[in-house]
C-alpha cells in the first residue's frame, strides 16, 4: 500500500530509452576512437617525408664516413703485405750488416796477423844480426887475442896484408913505433923506413920471432919480453921493461 503499480507500457519505454543512451554513448566512443586514430595517421603521414629525409641524409652521411674511413684505412691484406716486405727488407738489410761485419772481421784478423808476421820477421832478423854481430865479434876478438911465440913474445894481427910474404934471411923495410907501459903509451922511438935482413940477428930477436910470417901491408903488435929485447938496459920503459911494438911491413925484396 502507499506504492502506485506501474504499467507495462512505461517499463518498455524504460527499457528502450536505456537501450538508445547506451547505443549513443557507444556511438559516441567509437565516433572518437576514429578520429583520435585519423588524427594519429595524419600526425604519422606529415611526419614521414622529414624522418626519411633525415634517414637519407643519415645513410649519405654514414656511406661518406664509410668510405672515408675506407680509403683512409688500407684493408688488412694490403697491410699483411707490407708488414712482409718490410720485414723481408729488415732481414736482407741485417744479413747485409753481417755479411760487412764478418768482413771486417776477416780483413783486421788478417791485418793483425800480417803485423803479427812482420814483428816475428823482425825478431827474428834482429836475433839473426845479433848471432851474427856475436859471432864476428868472436871472430875479432879471437882475431885479436895475442899469441905467444918463443921466449913470450906476444903476436897480434891487426891485419894480415895481401903482398909477399916474409923470407928468411931476406931484406924487409918496416914502419914501427915503440911505446912504453901500452901500445897507447908514450912514444920512446918511432922510424917510417927501417931496413934490415929478417933472421940475420940485426934486431931484436922479439923482432925475428915475432915478423915471421907476414905479408906486405900487414901490421902487427908486438909484447917484447926483456928476455927478447934489450934485456935490463933501459930504453926509456924503464929496466927489464916490456916493450910495446906496432910494426907494418913496408917492401920484401926479391
Amino acid at each position: 500500500m502507499g506504492r502506485r503499480k506501474r504499467s507495462r507500457s512505461s517499463d518498455e519505454g524504460d527499457d528502450l530509452e536505456a537501450f538508445e543512451r547506451s547505443w549513443l554513448d557507444q556511438r559516441k566512443k567509437s565516433v572518437k576512437q576514429h578520429q583520435v586514430d585519423e588524427h594519429h595517421v595524419k600526425e604519422k603521414e606529415s611526419a614521414t617525408p622529414v624522418d626519411a629525409k633525415l634517414q637519407k641524409e643519415a645513410g649519405r652521411d654514414g656511406a661518406s664516413i664509410n668510405n672515408k674511413v675506407t680509403n683512409s684505412t688500407p684493408a688488412p691484406s694490403s697491410t699483411s703485405e707490407q708488414e712482409k716486405i718490410e720485414k723481408q727488407r729488415l732481414k736482407k738489410q741485417r744479413q747485409k750488416e753481417r755479411r760487412r761485419e764478418k768482413k771486417a772481421q776477416s780483413l783486421a784478423s788478417k791485418e793483425s796477423a800480417t803485423k803479427q808476421k812482420l814483428q816475428l820477421e823482425q825478431v827474428a832478423s834482429k836475433q839473426k844480426q845479433l848471432q851474427l854481430e856475436k859471432q864476428q865479434s868472436k871472430a875479432k876478438n879471437a882475431s885479436q887475442s895475442y899469441r905467444t911465440l918463443s921466449k913470450c913474445v906476444q903476436v897480434l894481427a891487426l891485419s894480415t896484408g895481401k903482398g909477399p910474404s916474409v923470407q928468411h934471411r931476406k931484406k924487409i923495410r918496416v914502419s914501427y913505433t915503440l911505446r912504453a907501459k901500452s901500445h897507447t903509451g908514450k912514444i920512446i922511438d918511432a922510424s917510417k923506413n927501417f931496413p934490415f935482413r929478417l933472421g940475420k940477428g940485426e934486431v931484436i930477436s922479439g923482432w925475428d920471432i915475432g915478423l915471421e910470417g907476414m905479408k906486405v901491408g900487414g901490421v902487427r903488435r908486438l909484447i917484447v919480453p926483456s928476455g927478447a929485447g934489450y934485456g935490463n938496459k933501459d930504453v926509456g920503459a924503464g929496466r927489464g921493461a916490456d916493450l910495446y911494438f906496432e910494426v907494418e911491413l913496408l917492401y920484401v925484396a926479391p
